[in-house]
């Protein structure tokens, strides 16, 4: 299809881990909607190698050698350079730090009677994160005020959105768009992982850090000891010098590809998301997709991904304990009957298909275009 115009552009401070997720399964059906060239993606330079090769796309980079704030700053330096080129009718703004940045940056250029349409996902409030409500109360104003030049706020659950209601956004600004992935699973990697055996295969996918819970656990893995024999895919980010005891029962496997954690998501017995906030959960669906049964904190999204004892199980945040005790008393049937329950809810519900069908929607009645899907 022709691009009639259409220039998109997606912005991110930050984009390791279920942001670079979200983006490999939008952007090619964007291209394919609106055309090549048409799409534009700004992300940190040192973070290119995590989106891959996607065709027909133009991506820009920004230097990131400093902190959050800084990184933002240049950011948005960067996105105003591109905006200065050439007109962008839509620009897509990923995450907390990039939508400060960048929907001020909005609000201070000129001629903005002709203004780039803003779109806003937090992938997450910031509020929610743990931190003292003192903290908590300029975050929401500032969320409050910038919502205001914001065409939609996407929520990628309907937590987020009862969240950010609940703080003062107006209802007609928010939009839930469910995440999604690709049904069929990435092809497995030529060689299964090798897991210790006679053990349960318990596995951690995410960032190194207090949001996801990785403290959590190495603690529940050091109590299972001889039981369980844990992989955590992933590691420190976000300038994080936070460092965790990973047990002896442990091996850290680093960022992998996709095709080398598929072959984890299907090896392994459980997976485990022991996260103390979590606007969505992309590594539960990952799992789901897979058959592998999932034990997540009942917090945010993953309240909504999971039926507790049908598709998944659900514990409290902050309970390695519970986690646990929970393990020792699954039995292999059920922790394969839970898999494949997971594995129907996950068809029914977290498509890619249906994921991009109403991101595009959102986007063609923002720009005024005709809906044609």
């Amino acid at each position: 299809m022709e691009n009639n115009g259409i220039k998109i552009l997606h912005c991110a401070e930050t984009i390791k881990g279920g942001i670079s997720t979200y983006l490999k399964e939008i952007l090619s059906h964007q291209v394919s909607r609106y055309g090549e060239n048409s799409i534009g993606l700004l992300i940190p330079k040192s973070q290119i190698n995590e989106i891959g090769a996607i065709k027909g796309i133009h991506i820009y980079t920004f230097s990131d050698f400093g902190g959050r704030a800084h990184n933002s700053f240049k950011l948005a330096l960067r996105c105003n350079e591109i905006l200065k080129k050439g007109s962008v009718t839509l620009i897509h703004i990923h995450s907390t730090f990039a939508g400060l940045a960048l929907r001020l940056l909005l609000t201070l250029r000129p001629n903005r009677t002709t203004r780039t349409k803003v779109i806003y996902c937090p992938h997450g409030w910031a509020w929610e994160r743990t931190i003292p409500y003192y903290k908590k109360i300029p975050i929401i104003i500032i969320e409050r005020l910038l919502s205001a030049i914001s065409d939609k706020v996407i929520c990628i659950s309907n937590h987020e959105k009862k969240s950010g209601l609940s703080v003062g956004i107006k209802n007609k600004k928010l939009k839930v768009i469910l995440n999604g992935i690709s049904e069929l699973p990435i092809k497995q990697s030529y060689q299964n992982p090798t897991w210790p055996s006679g053990k349960l295969k318990l596995l951690f996918v995410g960032r190194f850090d207090h949001q996801k819970g990785a403290d959590i656990f190495c603690s529940a893995l050091n109590s299972l000891g001889d039981l369980a024999s844990g992989v955590m895919v992933g590691d420190y980010v976000l300038n994080d010098t936070s460092k965790i005891i990973i047990p002896e029962n442990v091996i850290n496997a680093g960022w992998l590809t996709p095709e080398i954690l598929e072959g984890y998501y299907r090896t392994a017995d459980l997976l485990i998301i022991p996260s103390r906030w979590e606007g969505f959960g992309l590594v539960a669906i990952e799992a789901m997709r897979s058959g592998l049964a999932v034990i997540a904190s009942n917090v945010g999204g993953l309240s909504e991904i999971i039926v507790d004892g049908r598709t998944g199980f659900l514990v409290e945040p902050n309970s390695p304990n519970e986690i646990v005790t929970l393990i020792k008393k699954l039995s292999p049937t059920t922790i394969s009957e839970v898999g494949l329950n997971g594995r129907r809810r996950f068809i029914d519900l977290f498509s890619a298909a249906r994921l991009n069908r109403e991101l595009i929607n959102t986007y063609d009645e923002i720009i005024g275009e005709k809906n044609i899907l």
